[in-house]
C-alpha cells in the first residue's frame, strides 16, 4: 500500500475551502484505497496537539518537506506562514526533484474584494522567478477538479497497466465529470464551460427544442409528426455537438492542468491564454496563441540554442534555456489545436488544429530529443484516430514506431512499453479499417514486447499483455479464426483472474469483459453451454459491481443480459430470453432517458432483439411494436448521423419486411425491403466489402417475397443479383460467403421449379451442390426437377438416399407442387410411386 500525504497550507480566511478540500481528500482515499493507495490530508490545525518543543512553524515545515504534495491556498491576502510553507516545499523539491509537488490555488475575488500587496508581490515573484502559474478557482468544483487532475497525473497508473494514458479514468457524461464513477464536478460550475458561449448556446437550443417537441406532441395532431421528426433530428445533432464540445473542453482543461504541473515555465502568452480559457473564451485562446507569434519565438529559441552551441563555458545554460522555451512553445501549439476544436463557428477547425499540431511537431523535431518527438507524434496520432482520419493517424503512428524501435534497441527497459502502446493502437486502427493482416502483425508485435517485459516485472506489465491478448481475441473472432481467438481470451482471462484475486475492484471489470467476449465466441461456434457459463459468470460480476457503482457498470450489465437473451432465444429457451431482454431494456431505457445520445442506440438494439424473439414465437403484434420503436429511434439517429446509423435503420426495416411477409402483409413487406435495399445500395457503392453481403441478403428476401406473391420475373431478378454478389465475395473468401451462394442457388432452383422450368431448376441445384454437397435440402429441388423431366431412375436414387433425413420435406414438396399445378400429367404416376417408396 502506497501512502500519499497532502499538506494543505492556507490562512484562516479560507477555512470553508480547507474543510471542503479535506472532505475531497477523504473521498479520494476511499476511491484509491482498493487500488493500492492511501491518501491523507494534513493541515496546520491537525497538528496543534502534538507539535511542541520547538517553534510550532518549524514542526509544520518539517511536515511540509516530508509531504508528497503541498497545496497552498490564497484569497485576498498572503499570510507569512503560508508563504514560508510554500518556500519550504519549493526548496525541498529543488533539492531532491521528487517531492513535494507544490501547487498554488487562488480563490477568485468577488465584487468589492481586493487582494493585499503581499499577495500581489507573491504572485509576481511566483510567475517571474519560478515560472509557475497558479490555479484560479471560483467554485468548490473548480478547486476539486484541478486537484483530482493533478493527482491522476502524479499517481502511477492505478490500473496496473503501464499503457493507460493520462485522464483515461475520467468520464464526461450529461455535464458531469466523474472519476471511477464518483462525481467530481459539474461543468455548469466550471467557468471554462459555464461561460463558454458555444456551450451555453447549445444548452439553450436543446432546452428550446425539447419544449417545442413536447408542445407539438401534446396537440395529438398526426399531421404534425413530420415536423416533430425534423425537430427530433435537429435535437440529436445539437446533443451530439454538446457531448463532443464537453469532451473537447475537458480535454483542453486536462492539457492546461498538465502544463501547470509539468515544471515547464509558463510564458506570459500562455498565462493569458489560460485565463481566456478559464473565462470560457476559446476564441480568445486561439487569438492569443496565434501561429505568427509562436513561430517568431520558436525561431528565437532555435537561434539561442545555436548560439549556445558556439559558447564553451556559458553555452550549456543558454542551450537549456532555449530547450525549455521550445518545450513551452510546443505546448502552446497543442493548446491552440485543442482550443480550435471547441470553436464550432470555425468551419476549418479540424484542418487548422492539424496544422497547429504539425507546427509543434516540427518544432520538437528540430530541437528536442527523439523521445519527446515520439510522444508528440503519438498524441497527434491519437487525435487523428479519434477523429477517424485513419490515413493520417497511421503515418504519425508509423513514425513514432520507427523512433521507439530504434530507442528500444538501445534501451529496451525504458522504451519497449511505449513501443507496445503504439503497436496496440495501430492494431486497433487496422482492425477498425478491416486491414486484418496488418492488425494481427501489430498486435503480435505488442504481445512479444509485453511477454518480455512481463518476465522482469509481471505486476506492472501483465495487465498490458492481457489487454493485447483480448484485442487479438477480438480480431481472430472477427476473422473466424475461432481456435486462436479462444486461446487469446483464455490466456487474458487467466491473467485477470490472478490479478482479481488480489485487487478485485480494479480487475474484476476486465475479467467480466473477457468472459463476455468468450461467451460471444462460444455462441458463434455453437458451444452454447460454454457460452452460457461465461455470460453468467460475467453477469454475476457485473451485478455486484452495479450494486456498488451503478452509474459506471449498468451499461455493461445490460450488455451481458442482452447477449444472454440472444443465446436463450437461439436455444429455444424463450421465457428466459424474454426475461433477459426485458431486464436489459429496463436499464437502457433509464440510461437513455438521461442521456439519449449515448444510450438510445443500445436501447434500440435490445428492442430489435426482443422484436425478433416475439416474431419467432409468433407474438406478431408485440414484435411489430418493438420493431416500430426501433425504427423510430434509428430514423432520428440516421437523420443526424447517416454514416453511423443508416446500416442499423436498414437492418430493422429488413426485420419488419420479414414480419410483414410472415403475416401476409405483402405490400408493407415490400416497402420495408425496398427502403432497406436503397440504403444498402448507397452504402455498398462506397464500401462494397462491408455492405454488399447485406445488400445480397435483402435482395434474397425480396426474391422470396416476389416468389410467394407469384411475381416470378421480379423474384428471378432479385435472386440473380444476390447470386452475382455472392459469387464475387465467395471467390475472395469462400469459407465465409459460399453458404450464401448455395442459398441463392437453392432459391433459384426452387423458383424455376414452381414455374415449370425443370432444366434450369436442375442446373442451379447442381451448381449449389458443387459448392457444398453437404447442403442436403437442395437435393429436394434436384430430385423433383429430375423426376418431372422423366429421369425417374436418377430421381429415385436421390429419394432413396435421403429418405430418412428428408422424407417430410419430400412429401411436403409434393403437396405444394399439386396445389400449384406444376406436376406434368404424364409424371403423376411417377410421383405416386415415389410417395409409396417414401412411405415404406
Amino acid at each position: 500500500m502506497k501512502n500519499i500525504t497532502v499538506f494543505l497550507a492556507s490562512s484562516d480566511e479560507l477555512k470553508n475551502d480547507r474543510n471542503s478540500f479535506h472532505s475531497l481528500v477523504a473521498s479520494l482515499d476511499e476511491i484509491f484505497e482498493p487500488r493500492g493507495y492511501r491518501i491523507r490530508c494534513r493541515r496546520w490545525e491537525d497538528f496543534s496537539a502534538f507539535c511542541t518543543g520547538t517553534r510550532t512553524q518549524d514542526d509544520y515545515n518539517r511536515i511540509v518537506r516530508a509531504s508528497d504534495i503541498c497545496i497552498c491556498m490564497f484569497h485576498r491576502k498572503a499570510g507569512e506562514y503560508t508563504i514560508e510553507e510554500f518556500n519550504q516545499a519549493l526548496d525541498e523539491y529543488v533539492k531532491n526533484q521528487s517531492h513535494p509537488k507544490t501547487f498554488v490555488y487562488i480563490r477568485a475575488l468577488i465584487e468589492g474584494e481586493m487582494e493585499d500587496e503581499a499577495l500581489k508581490r507573491f504572485k509576481e515573484d511566483l510567475f517571474d522567478r519560478v515560472g509557475h502559474y497558479w490555479c484560479n478557482y471560483a467554485t468548490d468544483d473548480a478547486m476539486k477538479l484541478h486537484f483530482v487532475m493533478q493527482l491522476e497525473r502524479i499517481i502511477p497508473s492505478v490500473s496496473g497497466n503501464a499503457s493507460v494514458t493520462e485522464g483515461n479514468h475520467f468520464k464526461i457524461e450529461n455535464g458531469v465529470v466523474s472519476l471511477y464513477g464518483h462525481k467530481i464536478a459539474e461543468l455548469d460550475n466550471l467557468s471554462f464551460a459555464a461561460e463558454n458561449p458555444e456551450y451555453l448556446s447549445l444548452k439553450e437550443s436543446i432546452a428550446r427544442l425539447n419544449t417545442e417537441i413536447a408542445r407539438l406532441r401534446a396537440t395529438g395532431v398526426a399531421e404534425l409528426q413530420p415536423m416533430i421528426d425534423e425537430k427530433q433530428a435537429e435535437l440529436y445533432k445539437k446533443r451530439e455537438s454538446l457531448n463532443r464540445l464537453e469532451c473537447q473542453l475537458f480535454d483542453l482543461a486536462l492539457s492546461i492542468n498538465k502544463l501547470i504541473g509539468s515544471g515547464t515555465p509558463v510564458s506570459e502568452r500562455k498565462r493569458l491564454a489560460i485565463e481566456m480559457f478559464e473565462r470560457g473564451n476559446s476564441k480568445g485562446v486561439v487569438e492569443i496563441l496565434n501561429e505568427k507569434d509562436i513561430a517568431a519565438d520558436a525561431a528565437q529559441a532555435c537561434k539561442e540554442i545555436e548560439q549556445g552551441k558556439l559558447l564553451v563555458d556559458s553555452g550549456r545554460s543558454l542551450i537549456e534555456a532555449g530547450l525549455q522555451k521550445t518545450r513551452s512553445l510546443a505546448e502552446e501549439y497543442v493548446l491552440r489545436a485543442k482550443a480550435l476544436m471547441t470553436d464550432y463557428a470555425e468551419p476549418r477547425r479540424f484542418e487548422l488544429a492539424c496544422h497547429a499540431y504539425e507546427q509543434g511537431i516540427e518544432l520538437v523535431r528540430a530541437n528536442l530529443s527523439e523521445e519527446e518527438l515520439a510522444k508528440s507524434l503519438f498524441e497527434y496520432g491519437c487525435f487523428l484516430q479519434a477523429n477517424k482520419r485513419y490515413d493520417l493517424a497511421e503515418v504519425r503512428y508509423r513514425e513514432n514506431l520507427d523512433i521507439y524501435q530504434r530507442l528500444a534497441a538501445i534501451s529496451p527497459q525504458a522504451y519497449e512499453p511505449g513501443l507496445a502502446t503504439t503497436q496496440n493502437n495501430l492494431g486497433i486502427l487496422y482492425s477498425d479499417t478491416r486491414r486484418y493482416e496488418e492488425s494481427e502483425e501489430m498486435f503480435l508485435s505488442a504481445l512479444m514486447v509485453y511477454q518480455r517485459l512481463t518476465v522482469e516485472n509481471p505486476q506492472v506489465y501483465e495487465p498490458g499483455l492481457a489487454t493485447t491478448q483480448n484485442n487479438l481475441g477480438n480480431l481472430y473472432r472477427d476473422t473466424q479464426r475461432y481456435k486462436e481467438s479462444e486461446e487469446m481470451y483464455l490466456s487474458a482471462m487467466e491473467i485477470y483472474r490472478r490479478f482479481t484475486a488480489v485487487n478485485p475492484l480494479v480487475f474484476e471489470p476486465y475479467l467480466a469483459m473477457t468472459q463476455n467476449n468468450l461467451g460471444l465466441l462460444y455462441y458463434d461456434t455453437q458451444r452454447y453451454e460454454d457460452s452460457e457459463k461465461m455470460y453468467l459468470s460475467a453477469m454475476e460480476i457485473r451485478r455486484r459491481l452495479v450494486a456498488v457503482n451503478p452509474q459506471v457498470y449498468e451499461p455493461d450489465l445490460a450488455m451481458t443480459q442482452n447477449n444472454l437473451g440472444l443465446l436463450y432465444g437461439k436455444t429455444q429457451r424463450y421465457g428466459e430470453s424474454e426475461e433477459m431482454y426485458l431486464s436489459a431494456m429496463e436499464i437502457r431505457r433509464r440510461l437513455a432517458a438521461v442521456n439519449p445520445q449515448v444510450y438510445e442506440p443500445d436501447l434500440a438494439d435490445t428492442q430489435n432483439n426482443l422484436g425478433t424473439l416475439y416474431s419467432d414465437i409468433q407474438r406478431y403484434e408485440e414484435s411489430e411494436k418493438m420493431f416500430l420503436s426501433v425504427m423510430e429511434i434509428r430514423r432520428r439517429l440516421a437523420a443526424a448521423n447517416p454514416q453511423v446509423y443508416e446500416p442499423d435503420l436498414a437492418m430493422v426495416q429488413n426485420n419488419l419486411g420479414i414480419l410483414y411477409k410472415d403475416t401476409q402483409r405483402y405490400e408493407e413487406s415490400e416497402k420495408m425491403y425496398l427502403s432497406a435495399m436503397e440504403i444498402y445500395r448507397r452504402l455498398a457503392a462506397v464500401n462494397p466489402q462491408v455492405y454488399e453481403p447485406d445488400l445480397a441478403t435483402i435482395q434474397n428476401n425480396l426474391g422470396l417475397l416476389y416468389k410467394d406473391t407469384q411475381r416470378y420475373e421480379d423474384s428471378e431478378k432479385m435472386y440473380l443479383s444476390a447470386m452475382e454478389i455472392y459469387r464475387r465475395l465467395a471467390a475472395a473468401n469462400p469459407q465465409v460467403y459460399e453458404p450464401g451462394l448455395v442459398r441463392a442457388c437453392n432459391n433459384l432452383s426452387c423458383l424455376f421449379l414452381v414455374q415449370g422450368n425443370f432444366e434450369e431448376a436442375e442446373r442451379y441445384a447442381r451448381e449449389g451442390l458443387k459448392y457444398d454437397s453437404t447442403h442436403h435440402t437442395i437435393y429436394t429441388n434436384l430430385a423433383a426437377s429430375l423426376l418431372f423431366q422423366g429421369r425417374y431412375a436418377e430421381a429415385e436414387e436421390i429419394y432413396l438416399r435421403y429418405k430418412e433425413e428428408l422424407k417430410e420435406d419430400f412429401l411436403s414438396d409434393f403437396e405444394d407442387f399439386y396445389q400449384r399445378g406444376i406436376i406434368p400429367p404424364e409424371r403423376e404416376d411417377d410421383v405416386e410411386r415415389i410417395k409409396k417408396l417414401l412411405s415404406k
